[in-house]
């Protein structure tokens, strides 16, 4: 049944009304079953001459709740010792709720556009990408981004839309405000490529989890920090989703990133949940690793070749 989020218009005024040695309580108790409310969440809060109003404490609620409930509503209210209604007896709510008020074919109608617009919008944010590359090295052209161009390509062959960014630095809050400001954009995909790895400077993670506290950040491989460049325990990967919205740190190599695109293309219509995705494109990096790395490479890769994580060139793990 479709939600719909009050916006903070939560008050309801019932007029041309009177009460005579009423108990308030059961008014609020009324309103509450007929909302299918707890009755916690429900209050009078202004008595007149002529008119009651009443707070709901809740942020959002189901259609079936409240949409054509104003005949049934009244007349329970009606109903109570000590209430008499009058003949223009009427309710008003000046945001969402005001749908109380109408008919039940016309919640019904309103309802089935508001869910088909609801769909609409849904369709249209899960087909929209927003691509940040990240890292000083690709900001100041030292290495070529070819990460933007493939999803670019990728992403639109597939029908998606897609918005590139220019490289963010190497900056947990520089990227952490990109993000936030790509969800409130309507954006379904949003990517970030480079700075997964174990150096300092690393951080799109951080951002992610800045972002997202609750992301799925799993590692790829772990190692012991202070060898080298690296100051973290490991390379890792971040997935989250935030309404519409999946947000996912994806490594600097290319052909990392070609990887992962796959599996993001497997994934676009099924909506995966965050840990579940996560989980694929980590097990497949992993994998990746230890074909390329191999046993006898590991501790000199550790060293000298991490670091490429958080970049965007041509070159591979």
């Amino acid at each position: 049944m479709m939600e719909y989020s009050l916006l903070n218009k939560t008050e309801l005024r019932l007029t041309d009304i009177y009460l005579n040695d009423c108990d308030l309580s059961l008014i609020a108790d009324t309103v509450a079953n007929v909302l299918q409310l707890p009755r916690e969440k429900v209050f009078v809060i202004d008595v007149r001459d002529d008119h009651i109003a009443l707070d709901l404490l809740v942020q959002s609620m189901s259609a079936d709740q409240f949409v054509g409930k104003k005949e049934k509503l009244l007349q329970a209210v009606g109903t109570l010792p000590g209430v008499q209604l009058g003949p223009d007896v009427d309710i008003h709510s000046e945001g969402v709720l005001g749908m109380i008020a109408l008919s039940p074919l016309k919640g019904k109608q309103v309802v089935e556009k508001t869910i088909q617009m609801s769909d609409e919008m849904q369709k249209r944010i899960r087909r929209r990408v927003k691509v940040f590359p990240t890292g000083f090295e690709v900001a100041q052209g030292m290495i070529e981004d070819t990460n933007t161009p493939f999803l670019t390509e990728r992403f639109t062959g597939a029908g998606f839309k897609v918005q590139t960014h220019r490289p963010l630095a190497d900056d947990v809050d520089e990227i952490a405000g990109a993000l936030r400001q790509a969800i409130d954009s309507g954006f379904g995909w949003i990517l970030t490529t480079g700075g997964v790895g174990a150096e300092d400077k690393d951080c799109t993670v951080e951002a992610l989890l800045k972002v997202c506290p609750d992301a799925a950040t799993p590692y790829i491989v772990k190692f012991t920090a202070g060898h080298g460049r690296h100051v973290k325990e490991g390379i890792r990967i971040g997935v989250a989703k935030e309404g519409l919205s999946y947000l996912i740190t994806l490594p600097g190599p290319n052909d990392e990133v070609r990887l992962c695109a796959d599996i993001l293309m497997a994934n676009m219509d099924l909506e995966p949940e965050a840990e579940e995705l996560a989980e694929q494109i980590a097990e497949c990096l992993r994998n990746r690793w230890l074909q390329t790395v191999g046993s006898h490479r590991h501790a000199h890769h550790h060293h000298h070749g991490a670091h490429h994580h958080g970049g965007h060139g041509k070159k591979s793990l």
